[in-house]
């Protein structure tokens, strides 16, 4: 067992460098040898390492003088039976052993928890004497090691204070990690570094996020983790699309979101102020950019895996949050400390919309541009619910069963006369999202894991659209538009993933299961059914890597992902390829080349107007391609004292993209097929100190598409919809605990608009928006309470939401431009009670 250990991790005085070069003198009589090792520290800045409970029982009597740190602790410890070793400049002391050290395979193993909650802290990092090591989802570690004495461990999470320790092999060790934003006031730690916002630059394309910092950043609150997602290099956050990230320049529908092991795929989120997962429920953030290894697929952009708490299982705990739109709440009810039930509901509770103005833009062949003012009335309705069990079974053998559902319903009326015609349109879209997963994490005796997952997941949106004008002079009734459409699209997914140490720098990874989708298609048009089409797609995949370590320089991974598409009776190989090279402690270089492979796609539609739409389909090979693509990654980062530089580069190509028209004024009404590609720079300049954060992230990036509509002497490539050259982030975060100020700004170069018969119109809109927020935390024993204020978009900039612009004909020869405008200045106020 985990014997309880008070590491003394010391970082004071920054003249660390001219202490230790003075003088160092012990005058003690009798003290506990502990006790003179802290004094040590104290006075001259030497840091230790060392089991208290052990070195509180030998008694010093010491009066000498030293000119080195090393003469000193090898003279406090000759008359114990007592050793050291230097590991950078760490003293880590043990008790020498009784019996000779015993050279071969141990396993050096442990779950990683949240000592206040019990919760498993999944994806920490471990670093030991021999190498670099990340716990799995369930917070579960484990490597071989060449003896059986004690081991020196630096233990870390987003968070939470790192843990210097020292762990015995064989063992299964319970580590307990305390959260760094601490509620209650008498509570203080000191003495101990954090881990701050987010990890970056470790790994190829992946970035790695603080949830608990996320409420502290502007925002109505129920948004709070897509305003961290969006802050973040490589993730599109001019336009403001939040129901299907854009990473990398991915298309739609490209880059997969998951939560608890379900895929989730986005509800309307028509203004950005409510996100499709509950902030409450969020533990662990993982962003996958691109290069991923071969445990990931079933996409060719980018993943985002979202892991959910597992519940209080020490005490029930309540959570109510209000907020201008939204009642949120989370119920925590443990069961005999090994499991717990967690609930958590949002609903809207009065119209989120109040009527406004919209600025709308009509064009004619005089090409005299005017500006039209047109009065729209939305109607917005959301709710959700998370339900969540999860516990120990066995030999800490962990399991959880986590569902959701949720629903979001909106629409929009238009009702006003323009140049002697009345325009009447109604436009309705409704998305219905549930989804669950069962998770079963089995460890085994020689340090090996088995994870079993069990997942399913549903989306359906319903849309309508008609479209009436009235001539004022003849009373004239033209129906322009009337669409019904029915879409939906399922998941059910069985798989089993596994790892086992081979070795101490030899660990395989390996598994398999199958994925099975469904999709449904029904378009009526001016009541004539246009498609009525119901696809079902099943696969079988399994993958393989080897992971090679040379110490903690190195860390070579080599696999491939084998998918058999039962319904196209065909093999899909992806070999994937990554090695991450540390020279130091202050260097990082990343490497990652891959294929991958989407067997659903989000189609666009095109209709007659040039407006956009998008639509789930299974992939036939015939209309509907298996999109392909190819990754290629490269990147290095520096991080000292707190500062971090990240610099990424990506290539990516992408075949297999398909487009409907039926913009009879371009093309022949039909489906289209294309090819694309994206490169661009990712730079990360961050600083954390003492709980603060500042940080500025630029995105340099080019995304391209080719299509066999294209006009033979124009088929090149040109700029794709969310192709954007510049995108640049700055925020910061001040931690004046009980008080915490935040502010960011966004600034985006903009995209192309719209094409006009045939020739593309570069136009920009370039997007600005600057948010700050600042929150107070007030705590007692058993009631805590918090308590912000948001003003978003503070210079009231007018931007344009990329998802939302639709075009209606007028007469002959005017178009209304209608769009959304993004967020204006917004003030926001939200309440947090907690017990």
């Amino acid at each position: 067992m985990f014997k309880r250990q008070i590491i003394l991790l010391l970082l004071f005085f920054p003249v660390c460098l001219s202490a230790q070069q003075k003088e160092i003198s012990v005058r003690v009589h009798n003290q506990p040898l502990s006790k003179v090792l802290v004094n040590l520290r104290d006075k001259h800045a030497i840091r230790f390492s060392f089991d208290d409970n052990l070195l509180s029982q030998y008694k010093v009597t010491l009066n000498k003088t030293f000119t080195t740190p090393e003469s000193a602790v090898r003279e406090l410890l000759k008359p114990f039976p007592l050793a050291f070793s230097r590991q950078g400049d760490v003293f880590v002391i043990w008790e020498k052993a009784g019996r000779p050290v015993t050279h071969g395979r141990f396993y050096l193993k442990g779950y990683i928890k949240d000592d206040k909650t019990g919760e498993p802290l999944a994806f920490s990092h471990i670093l030991t004497n021999e190498k670099n090591t990340v716990s799995d989802v369930e917070g579960y570690f484990s490597e071989i090691v060449s003896h059986d004495s004690l081991y020196h461990l630096i233990i870390s999470h987003l968070g939470y204070y790192i843990l210097d320790t020292l762990l015995s092999p064989e063992n299964m060790h319970v580590i307990r990690l305390s959260p760094s934003s601490v509620r209650l006031q008498e509570v203080k730690i000191t003495g101990k570094a954090i881990d701050y916002v987010s990890q970056i630059g470790q790994q190829p394309g992946i970035i790695r996020l603080n949830s608990k910092v996320a409420t502290h950043l502007p925002g109505y609150g129920d948004n709070s983790v897509f305003n961290l997602l969006r802050l973040q290099p490589g993730i599109l956050a001019s336009g403001e699309q939040t129901n299907s990230l854009i990473i990398w320049g991915s298309y739609t529908g490209q880059s997969k979101v998951m939560f608890d092991g379900f895929t989730v795929y986005g509800l309307r989120n028509f203004n950005d102020n409510i996100s499709s997962f509950n902030p409450l429920m969020a533990k662990d953030i993982e962003v996958m950019k691109g290069g991923y290894d071969a445990r990931y697929g079933e996409r060719v952009g980018g993943i985002v895996n979202i892991s959910g708490i597992t519940g209080n299982t020490k005490k029930v705990s309540f959570v109510l949050n209000v907020n201008n739109m939204t009642l949120n709440s989370l119920l925590e009810i443990p069961f005999k400390n090994r499991s717990a039930l967690v609930i958590a509901f949002r609903h809207t509770y009065f119209n989120l919309y109040n009527p406004s103005d919209y600025t709308l833009h009509r064009k004619d062949t005089a090409a005299r541009p005017a500006d039209i003012s047109i009065h729209v009335v939305p109607d917005y309705v959301f709710r959700d619910m998370n339900i969540k069990y999860s516990g120990l079974t066995g030999k800490n053998d962990h399991y959880y069963l986590s569902l959701y559902g949720s629903n979001d319903l909106f629409d929009y009326n238009i009702n006003q006369v323009i140049q002697f015609r009345k325009i009447l349109k109604n436009t309705q879209e409704e998305n219905t999202q549930t989804g669950g997963s069962f998770f079963y994490g089995k460890s085994w005796k020689k340090g090996a894991s088995t994870n079993f997952l069990a997942s399913f997941s549903l989306l359906q949106k319903k849309y309508g659209s008609d479209y009436r004008r009235i001539k004022t002079w003849s009373g004239v009734v033209d129906t322009l538009d009337k669409t019904l459409s029915h879409n939906s699209l399922s998941e059910l997914t069985v798989k089993a993933d596994n790892r086992f140490p081979v070795s101490a720098h030899h660990t395989l990874e390996f598994g398999g299961g199958l994925i099975a989708n469904s999709s449904y298609l029904k378009v009526d048009t001016f009541d004539v059914a246009m498609s009525d089409i119901n696809v079902s797609s099943s696969r079988a995949f399994a993958y393989f890597q080897d992971v090679i370590s040379a110490g903690k320089q190195f860390t070579l991974k080599i696999g491939s992902r084998m998918t058999y598409a039962f319904n196209l009776q065909k093999f899909y190989p992806e070999p994937r390829i990554s090695a991450i090279w540390k020279p130091s402690e202050k260097w990082t270089f990343t490497l990652a080349w891959g294929l991958y492979n989407q067997y659903v796609a989000k189609t666009s539609v095109v209709d007659n107007q040039g407006n956009y739409r998008y639509l789930w389909a299974v992939c036939d090979n015939k209309d509907i391609p298996v999109l392909k693509a190819m990754h290629n990654v490269a990147g290095v980062s520096f991080a000292k004292k707190g500062y971090i530089i990240s610099l990424e580069g990506y290539f990516k190509t992408i075949d297999g993209l398909s487009r409907f028209f039926r913009y009879r004024n371009i093309v022949t009404p039909g489906i289209y097929h294309g090819k694309g590609r994206s490169y661009g720079l990712d730079l990360m300049l961050k600083k954390d100190y003492k709980g603060s954060t500042f940080w500025v992230a630029y995105s340099l990036s080019r995304t391209e598409e080719r299509f066999d509509y294209f006009p033979k002497r124009l088929r090149k490539f040109r700029r794709a919809p969310q192709d954007q050259r510049h995108e640049v982030k700055v925020g910061v975060m001040v931690n004046l605990h009980p008080v915490y100020l935040s502010a960011n700004y966004v600034y985006g170069s903009g995209f192309p608009i719209a094409y006009n018969q045939g020739q593309k119109i570069e136009k920009n809109y370039p997007y600005s928006r600057l948010d700050v927020a600042a929150s107070w935390k007030f705590l007692n024993r058993k009631l805590k309470g918090e308590i912000g204020l948001s003003v978003l978009n503070v210079l009231n900039t007018q931007n344009i939401k990329f998802s939302n612009f639709e075009k209606v004909p007028l007469n002959q020869t005017s178009s209304i431009n209608i769009y959304a405008e993004a967020i204006p200045f917004t003030p926001t106020l939200y309440l947090k009670l907690s017990f």
